[in-house]
């Protein structure tokens, strides 16, 4: 749409961080600390995150960026799946795009409306809200200035009506890309839950700062207005390589925990240096009125991110996964342990040639392209999915797996890891070539039995179709039995080069 995306004015705070980053390819990441004692400082006011209808059932938010709109390409919408006790109803869904009733702004071809998504109850009403980003949305600013929409919650679920979008607060531009990914959590520890949203284009994240009481005490209606503080990755770059020429990154991937113990969430994000070979990843935390710190940068190759306390030590370990790699070992997960200091100085990593881990290295597989963390066996110990969405199944290409790491008292291991794929027993339908199944990992709990959940996707199936799978997660880890899976077809889809499964909604 070639409109102001810009429907409320955002009080935007004092700049106060330095430099510039980003990192490479989409967001695969997922975040959520996985042990009692790394539990955040509060609950945040309102419903859980993803639970659209306030039943206390976490409802699944896929984004569909690539996806037909009457007749145009590439323009994108979100599908959603309601939760119920038996995991997902697929009788129940929502589909929404720029078309529908109430959201703003026209489809147009390479809008990607759904690049991203996240949830929140932004308004504390007890509906979890969802936050979708369209990163090529063409407005006032510039093409591909990009735009973040919010659907609101109510008793029936997500609704277009009231739903409001808004540009890049400050500095907007043509080819920043606002809305190239989100992550929610309450940064400030202040009840309400914050996000960031990040515009590669200029090197900038921004950090959204929920109004919260002030919010709920004029509320006559639906308002969608939060203060913004801009933030260049990298600090000063102390330990940058080569300086950017420009300010314009590649791409970023935020995730979310508790690295430094306080039981306050803080955020991860990952960056590449579009001037350099380098990449790597900055811990902010101490999110406050007087804005947050730059914790500590590692360098290290980065397509995916997530956190969660592994050993149950009560700090949040980071796990990185390199997929893209000329080593020959197929994709690696490195694990940097949190501590007070935020010193990262413990690492280790695991590839498929890791002992127990199931398979064997092969270059290409992509093993680390997603990442997802929560406690799958409620051991009060973080588990990781890792996403290996290039695996050959036998003899098909690309058919794609997921692995499940389980924590312990060590940390990550292999011991007692698993694939899955749609050929393990349980799983509906059979693994085919180029599928990429585990392309995208989530890791929640629809069916709230306190046991989470993986949920992979599979955006190639049937073409450019695409569709999930749901595993139930349980005490001895992630089973098929009891799994489903479902695509376009069911989702009213079929056709739209949905590609269902390219992007997962995601705690953090």
């Amino acid at each position: 749409m070639r409109v102001r995306v810009f429907s409320r004015v955002l009080a935007v705070t004092a700049v106060t961080a330095l430099g510039a980053a980003g990192m490479a390819g989409a967001v695969h990441a997922s975040a959520v600390p996985g042990t009692a004692k790394a539990a955040l400082r509060a609950a945040p006011a309102g419903a859980d995150p993803y639970d659209f209808n306030g039943d206390g059932y976490t409802d699944l938010a896929l984004g569909d960026p690539y996806g037909t709109v009457g007749g145009v390409t590439t323009a994108g919408f979100v599908t959603i799946v309601y939760g119920n006790a038996s995991g997902l109803n697929t009788a129940k869904k929502q589909v929404f795009s720029q078309a529908s009733a109430g959201v703003p702004g026209t489809p147009e071809s390479a809008d990607h409306f759904g690049f991203s998504i996240t949830s929140l109850d932004y308004d504390a009403d007890g509906y979890a809200d969802l936050l979708i980003g369209a990163p090529d949305e063409d407005t006032t600013d510039g093409a591909n200035a990009g735009s973040e929409t919010i659907l609101w919650g109510t008793p029936s679920g997500l609704t277009g009506t009231g739903s409001d979008a808004i540009a890049e607060p400050e500095g907007a531009a043509a080819g920043h890309r606002f809305g190239f990914s989100l992550a929610a959590a309450d940064f400030d520890g202040d009840g309400y839950t914050d996000w960031v949203d990040t515009s590669p284009g200029d090197g900038v994240f921004w950090t959204f700062k929920n109004p919260g009481a002030a919010l709920r005490a004029r509320k006559a209606g639906k308002s969608f207005a939060p203060t913004a503080e801009p933030k260049k990755v990298r600090g000063s770059k102390k330990k940058a390589a080569a300086a950017a020429a420009d300010d314009a990154v590649t791409a970023f991937i935020p995730a979310v925990g508790d690295v430094n113990g306080d039981q306050k969430p803080d955020l991860v994000i990952g960056w590449q240096d579009t001037e350099s070979p380098t990449s790597g990843f900055d811990v902010w935390d101490d999110f406050n009125e007087e804005g947050s710190s730059l914790a500590n940068e590692v360098q290290t190759r980065v397509d995916s991110l997530a956190v969660g306390d592994f050993d149950g030590d009560g700090y949040g370990d980071v796990a990185v996964g390199g997929a893209d790699e000329s080593a020959g070992t197929g994709g690696h997960v490195s694990l940097y342990k949190g501590d007070a200091d935020v010193t990262l100085s413990t690492t280790s990593a695991i590839t498929q040639d890791t002992d127990s881990v199931p398979g064997t290295a092969v270059a290409g597989d992509r093993f680390g392209y997603s990442l997802s963390a929560g406690d799958i066996n409620k051991d009060g110990k973080a588990d990781l999915a890792v996403g290996v969405p290039y695996r050959s199944i036998g003899t098909l290409a690309h058919a794609g797996e997921a692995v499940v790491l389980y924590g312990s008292a060590s940390g990550l291991t292999g011991t007692g890891s698993m694939a899955v794929s749609q050929d393990t027993a349980g799983v509906p339908g059979t693994a085919e070539a180029e599928d990429e199944f585990g392309w995208t990992v989530a890791v929640l709990n629809p069916n709230a039995d306190g046991y989470a959940d993986l949920i992979a996707g599979a955006p190639k199936e049937n073409g450019t179709d695409g569709a999930v799978s749901l595993l139930l997660g349980g005490a001895s880890g992630v089973s098929g039995t009891g799994s489903a899976t479902f695509g376009a077809g069911t989702l009213g889809t079929s056709g739209l080069d949905a590609q269902v499964g390219v992007r997962l909604g995601r705690m953090g």
